[in-house]
Parts: structure tokens; sequence; C-alpha cells
């Protein structure tokens, strides 16, 4: 017996939300849409940048007096 590689996939709907505080609201809101099959939450990943800046944030930074030191602490 052989499988189908082919899968029937119903159509998505994307919704972007500003307010994250509204989410549960509209979650509740769309499950009572005829039609839905189901509802799922996706977070936006944060960019490397963004997780540089919470590190600075915090203090996890380290500094170097020169390049040489920079270089001497990474090459051990």
């Amino acid at each position: 017996m052989s499988t189908s590689s082919n899968t029937i996939t119903s159509p998505k709907l994307i919704v972007t939300i500003e307010d994250s505080a509204l989410l549960n609201k509209i979650k509740n809101a769309i499950q009572m849409l005829r039609g839905v099959g189901s509802i799922s939450v996706v977070t936006p990943k944060k960019s490397d940048l963004d997780l540089a800046r919470e590190d600075v944030k915090a203090g996890r930074v380290t500094k170097w007096n020169s390049v040489d030191e920079l270089f001497d602490t990474v090459l051990k």
C-alpha cells in the first residue's frame, strides 16, 4: 500500500495584533465563527540586535583595553 505525498491543506488567515492584551478576546471571537478548525498563536522571535540590546541593558558585556587584549582572550 503506498501513501500519497499530496496532502490537502485548509486555507489559513493570518491576523497581526498590535495590542497583545486583546489576544484572548480576539481568539475567543474567532473561535465563535463557523468553519474555524483551529487557532494557533505565534509570537515573533526577537532579532539578534534586540537580544544584544537586552544584554547591554542587563550588563552582560565584556570590555577590553585594546584589540590585542581582545584577541588574546578570544584565542585562548
